[in-house]
């Protein structure tokens, strides 16, 4: 892992940084920025156009062989604070999609309220057909809470944290990508 420990919002400003398309994750070229800029930070020199370099990080931290680098993968690249790691563990329960079209019954100004989280994540669990009892509701909402300091949560943030829109291994995504970084470019 890298530097001191982050708190999860100083990790989500990193992570909106080089996610300059909101997709939920980093794509081969946004990875790539990422990497030249943590080497320049780190002053390693190495030439960034030898797409090795690149082939290994991602070989590194792409640890389900997605073609993406996903948030919770990059977390694990950072010292980030526990309770933000926890509450990255219930991101592949929820779709990016079921996300979105509930957030409208809860949204206040782009945000949601600590007493209406616990529905919203009740309503997700039920439209992914995840059998969530209660008190893990209750646990998640309160991880999420805690997180952000008992404040309202802004919408950006928790679709990132607790939604996946990740393509998956062998989707035509992840093969364009996996396409992308095995083709040599021309000389």
């Amino acid at each position: 892992s890298l530097g001191a420990q982050l708190s999860s919002q100083d990790f989500l400003e990193i992570w909106c940084h080089y996610d300059k398309d909101c997709s939920g994750y980093l794509d081969y070229t946004e990875a790539k920025d990422f990497m030249k800029d943590m080497l320049k930070v780190n002053s390693v020199k190495v030439d960034l156009n030898n797409v090795q370099y690149l082939d290994t990080f991602f070989k590194t931290f792409d640890t389900d062989d997605n073609g993406v680098i996903e948030i919770d993968e990059m977390a694990a690249i950072f010292p980030v604070e526990e309770r933000f790691t926890n509450a990255l563990k219930q991101r592949k329960k929820f779709s990016k999609t079921d996300f979105d079209k509930l957030w409208g019954q809860f949204d206040q100004q782009g945000h949601i309220s600590a007493k209406n989280l616990p529905r919203l994540i009740g309503e997700l669990a039920r439209n992914n057909k995840n059998s969530l009892s209660d008190k893990e509701i209750a646990e998640i909402s309160g991880r999420l809470i805690q997180m952000f300091n008992n404040k309202d949560i802004p919408r950006l943030e928790l679709s990132l944290i607790i939604s996946s829109t990740t393509p998956q291994h062998g989707s035509k995504s992840y093969q364009r990508e996996k396409t992308k970084r095995e083709t040599p470019p021309p000389r």
